[in-house]
C-alpha cells in the first residue's frame, strides 16, 4: 500500500505533460491607451473592462487615473471592445477595434454622459439577497441573514430552505444522506457533527444546494450536495473587523472574533482569529416495549465545548493572467459533555418499577484539525480557455475519554473508553477548459485523493476495585481509501436554448483492517456516473429544464467503524465495516420564470441505500443482556422518492419587506429484506418554510423565518411533524462602522417525536434541543472601506473592480 506522502506525482506530471504545450504557448502583445470624458471633463477612477469580442469574456480590468487615462500592456493580438462602468455613469459598450501583434494602440477618448446619479444617492453598500439561483444550485446568502448567527454552523443549515436539523440528524425534505463539502472539500472522513456544532457561524458566507452536480463534481451525494463556503477577502487596500458576541438558551455562550486582509496590487493576504464557546443541551427520550416488561429512558447531555482558530492566506498574481495561491486554516478545541441517563424497567401490566439505574457519561474529546491548500490558475487566452490545479492536504486527530458510571440496581460496571483517532487526507485535481466557439464550451480534469484512517478503542471494565481491558469491546480499526476520477463535459448555449452533457469515471480502493481480529477487508469498485441537462424558453419569461445524474454514495468511515458507543449499559450504536456504497438515478424537470427555477418535481431511485436501524435483543447474547437495543447502519435494498417544490417570493407584501416562501412535497418508500422479514414502508412527506426580511423604524432591520416538516419516514423510523420559528433586528451604526444583531432562535419549536413498530420492536423517540436562544453579536469594521467624502468615488470603482476579479 503506497504512503500518503508518495502519492499522486504520477498522476501530476501527467497532467503537467498533457498541457505542457498549452502552458508554453506564446502569443505576441501589444498595449491599449485611452482616455474616459464627461462633456472635455477627465472622469476619474472609472471602471474600465477590455473585453474579447469574440464572446465579451474579460481579458483585462483597470481603473482611470486622476487624468481620466487608463493602460493595458502585455494584450495579444485579437479583436476586443471597452466596456466603462462607473458611479453615476452605469454601464457602456464601446465599439470593437483590432489589436495587431506587437502593436501600441491609442485610442479616441470615449466620453460618458452622466445620469445624474451622484455617489451620495447611490447606496453603494448593498445588500445580496438571501437566496440566489445560479446555474445548477440555489446559493443561500447566510451571512445576510439576521437570525442564526448567534450560533455554530449547524443553526445555519436550518436556514437552508428545506433543510431540518433534528438532533444529529440533517434532512433536506425529509430525506438524509446529504453530502456536506466544506470550501468544496469531503468531510466525510472527519467527526462532522462535531465540526459543524464547534464551527462559529461568523466563518460562513454562503451555503450552496447543489441539486443535480455536473461532471465536474465528485459523485459523492445521494441526496444532494450542501457545500459550506468560507468568507473570503475581496476588499481592495487594507480592511479588518473585530465582533464579540454572546447567547443563553440552558446555557451561556459566548464567542469573539478577528480578521485583517491587505490586498493591493498583485498581492491579496488574509488573516484572522476566532474563538467560540457554543455550549448546547439535547435531550433523548426512548420508551421501549416487551411483552414483560417497558423500558423508559430518559436523557439529557450539556456540551460545554470550546474551540479556537487561526487562518491565513496569500493569493500572487504573477502575471495579468497567472494566479497562485497557499491558504491553510488550523482549528482545535475540546469537546467535552456530561449526559445523564435514568432508566425504569416497568411491568406494563400494572406500571410498577421492576429496575431502576442512572448512568452518567462524562466525555472529554479534544480534536485538533489542520485544512491547507495550494492553487495556481492560469487564463491561456482571450478565448475563456484556462487551467487550474490544486492541491490540498488535510488532517484531523481526536484523543476522546469516555467514562460511564451506573448507579442504582442492576449492578452494572463502570466503564471507561479511550478513543484516538486521527486522519489524513490528501488530494489532487486539475481542471481545463476551453471555449470551442459562441456555443459550445468543452470541460476535462482529473482528480485523485487518498485517505488514511487510525482509530483505536481502548475499552476498560470494572472488575473488583481496578479496572482491566475489556478483551470483547477493545478494538483498533485503520482504514484506507483511493479515489481516482476524470471526466469530460461539454456545454451548449445559443440564445435561450442550453444543453450540458457530461461523463465522469471514478475508480475506489477500500481497505479496512481490524488489528484486534487480524482481519482485512478489501473492496474494489469502478462505475461509469453520466449526467446531462437541457434548458429551453416555453413563452415570454417562462422556460423549462430537464436534468439526470448517476451519483454514488459510500459509507462514512463512522459508519464502517465496528466501535460500540454506550448510552447506558443496555442501550448502546455500533459502526458496519460491511456497508456497500448506495447508487441513485436521479432526474428532475423544473419550470422557470426568467431563467429562475420556481417549480421542480424529481425522481430518485436507490439502491443498497445506507440507512440508521434499530434492533433489540429479546434474549441475552455474550455480555448484553436481553432487552438491550443498540442503533446500527445497514443496507437497504430499495429506495424511491419523487415529488416536487414550489418557491415564491414576497416582495408583493408591501414597500420595504421582502422575502420567499415554498414548499416541498415528497413521496419516500423503502422496501428491503431486513431481519429475516419484508419491509415495505412509505410516506407522503411535506415540508413549507418561509423567511420575511422588513426595514423597520429607525433604520433598524428585521426577520422572521420558519419551517415546517410534516410527517415523515426514514428506513424503519416514522417522525411526527415538527417546526420551527426564529426572529430578529438589526440596525448599523457610525457611519455603518459598527453593527448589532440581536437575535431569538427557536421562540416557537416543536420538537423530533418518532416510533418504530417492526418486528418485536416498539420504541417511541422524542429528541429535544436548546430552544429558544437568544444571542447578540457587535461587530466593528475599519479600514480602506471608510473613506473620506472625497476618496468615495475611488473605493467603490476599486469594490466593483475586485467583485469582477
Amino acid at each position: 500500500m503506497p504512503h500518503l506522502a508518495t502519492l499522486l506525482p504520477t498522476s501530476l506530471c501527467f497532467a503537467l505533460f498533457l498541457f505542457s504545450p498549452i502552458l508554453s504557448a506564446q502569443e505576441g502583445s501589444g498595449s491599449i491607451e485611452g482616455k474616459v470624458t464627461d462633456a472635455g471633463q477627465a472622469v476619474e477612477f472609472t471602471n474600465i473592462l477590455l473585453l474579447a469580442a469574440a464572446d465579451s469574456a474579460v481579458v483585462k480590468l483597470e481603473l482611470t487615473d486622476e487624468m481620466g487615462t487608463f493602460r493595458f500592456t502585455d494584450v495579444p493580438a485579437a479583436d476586443y471592445l471597452i466596456k466603462t462602468s462607473g458611479i453615476g455613469y452605469g454601464e457602456k459598450m464601446h465599439p470593437v477595434f483590432t489589436l495587431a501583434d506587437g502593436q501600441e494602440l491609442q485610442l479616441a477618448d470615449y466620453d460618458l454622459k452622466g445620469s445624474g446619479t451622484t455617489l451620495e444617492t447611490v447606496e453603494v453598500t448593498a445588500r445580496k439577497p438571501f437566496l440566489e439561483q445560479k446555474a445548477g444550485m440555489l446559493v443561500v446568502n447566510v451571512d445576510q441573514s439576521i437570525t442564526g448567527q448567534g450560533g455554530s454552523v449547524i443553526d445555519l443549515l436550518r436556514k437552508v430552505p428545506g433543510v431540518v436539523v433534528a438532533g444529529n440528524r440533517i434532512q433536506m425534505a425529509g430525506k438524509s444522506g446529504l453530502t456536506i463539502l466544506i470550501d468544496g472539500r469531503p468531510t466525510r472522513y472527519m467527526d462532522i457533527q462535531s465540526l459543524l456544532r464547534d464551527m462559529p457561524a461568523d466563518n460562513i458566507k454562503s451555503i450552496e444546494v447543489i441539486s443535480q452536480p455536473g461532471a465536474q463534481y465528485d459523485a459523492e451525494g445521494n441526496g444532494g450536495v450542501i457545500n459550506i463556503v468560507l468568507k473570503k477577502n475581496s476588499l481592495l487596500g487594507t480592511n479588518g473587523q473585530v465582533y464579540v458576541g454572546g447567547g443563553y438558551g440552558e446555557l451561556p455562550k459566548a464567542r469573539a472574533g478577528a480578521s485583517l486582509s491587505h490586498r493591493v496590487g498583485k498581492w491579496n493576504l488574509t488573516g484572522g482569529a476566532t474563538y467560540n464557546h457554543n455550549t448546547w443541551v439535547e435531550g433523548l427520550d426512548l420508551i421501549r416495549r416487551f411483552d414483560a416488561q417497558t423500558f423508559d429512558q430518559t436523557s439529557r447531555t450539556e456540551a460545554t465545548p470550546h474551540s479556537y482558530s487561526l487562518r491565513s492566506g496569500v493569493d500572487y498574481d504573477i502575471t495579468d493572467r497567472q494566479r497562485i495561491g497557499v491558504n491553510a486554516r488550523y482549528a482545535w478545541g475540546e469537546s467535552d459533555r456530561f449526559g445523564r441517563n435514568l432508566t425504569r424497567v416497568l411491568d406494563p401490566s400494572d406500571g410498577n418499577v421492576l429496575q431502576e439505574f442512572t448512568t452518567n457519561r462524562d466525555v472529554e474529546r479534544p480534536w485538533m484539525s489542520l485544512n491547507t491548500d495550494v492553487f495556481y490558475k492560469y487564463q491561456l487566452d482571450t478565448s475563456g480557455q484556462e487551467i487550474n490545479l490544486d492541491l490540498s492536504y488535510n488532517r484531523f486527530t481526536r484523543d476522546g475519554l469516555e467514562e460511564l458510571k451506573t448507579v442504582g440496581d442492576g449492578g452494572f460496571p463502570d466503564r471507561i473508553n479511550q478513543e484516538p483517532s486521527e486522519a489524513d487526507i490528501l488530494s489532487a485535481q486539475i481542471d481545463y477548459k476551453k471555449p470551442l466557439n459562441k456555443e459550445f464550451v468543452l470541460r476535462a480534469g482529473a482528480k485523485a485523493s487518498r485517505a488514511e484512517l487510525d482509530n483505536e478503542l481502548r475499552a476498560l471494565v470494572e472488575s473488583g476495585e481496578e479496572m482491566i481491558i475489556d478483551a470483547g469491546l477493545s478494538n483498533r480499526f485503520l482504514y484506507d481509501e483511493d479515489i481516482r476520477a476524470v471526466y469530460s463535459s461539454i456545454t451548449w448555449e445559443k440564445g435561450d436554448f442550453g444543453a450540458n452533457l457530461g461523463l465522469r469515471y471514478e475508480a475506489t480502493s477500500m481497505d479496512g483492517f481490524n488489528v484486534t481480529t487480524d482481519s482485512f477487508n478489501r473492496r474494489d469498485f469502478s462505475q461509469l456516473f453520466p449526467s446531462l441537462s437541457f434548458n429551453a424558453p416555453l413563452t415570454g419569461p417562462l422556460g423549462v429544464s430537464l436534468a439526470y445524474s448517476y451519483r454514488i454514495e459510500r459509507p462514512s468511515y463512522y459508519d464502517l467503524n465496528p466501535f460500540i458507543s454506550f448510552l447506558d449499559p443496555l442501550t448502546f450504536q455500533k459502526g458496519n465495516p460491511f456497508l456497500q456504497p448506495e447508487l441513485v438515478h436521479s432526474g428532475q424537470f423544473s419550470l422557470t420564470y426568467e431563467k429562475q427555477p420556481f417549480f421542480n418535481l424529481s425522481y430518485d431511485y436507490t439502491s443498497d441505500v445506507i440507512a440508521d436501524v434499530t434492533e433489540q435483543l429479546t434474549m441475552a447474547e455474550g455480555q448484553f443482556e436481553a432487552g438491550t437495543a443498540f442503533q446500527n447502519t445497514i443496507n437497504l435494498d430499495r429506495y424511491i422518492r419523487y415529488g416536487g417544490s414550489l418557491f415564491a417570493p414576497l416582495d408583493f407584501i408591501g414597500k420595504g419587506i421582502s422575502g420567499y416562501a415554498g414548499f416541498m412535497l415528497y413521496y419516500n418508500d423503502y422496501s428491503s429484506q431486513f431481519l429475516g422479514d419484508q419491509l415495505d414502508q412509505d410516506q407522503w412527506s411535506l415540508t413549507g418554510f418561509f423567511q420575511i426580511n422588513a426595514k423597520l423604524p429607525y433604520e433598524w432591520k428585521g426577520e422572521v423565518s420558519g419551517w415546517y416538516q410534516g410527517k415523515g419516514i426514514e428506513g424503519i423510523i416514522r417522525s411526527n411533524p415538527l417546526y420551527g420559528v426564529s426572529a430578529g433586528v438589526e440596525r448599523d451604526f457610525f457611519d455603518d462602522r459598527m453593527n448589532l444583531v440581536l437575535s431569538a432562535d427557536g421562540i416557537v419549536q416543536e420538537f423530533f417525536s418518532g416510533t418504530i413498530r417492526f418486528q418485536e420492536q416498539n420504541l417511541d423517540i422524542l429528541s429535544t434541543w436548546e430552544a429558544p436562544v437568544f444571542s447578540a453579536k457587535l461587530t466593528y469594521k475599519f479600514g480602506n472601506r471608510f473613506l473620506k467624502k472625497g476618496e468615495r468615488r475611488k473605493s467603490a470603482a476599486q469594490e466593483e473592480r475586485g467583485r469582477l476579479n
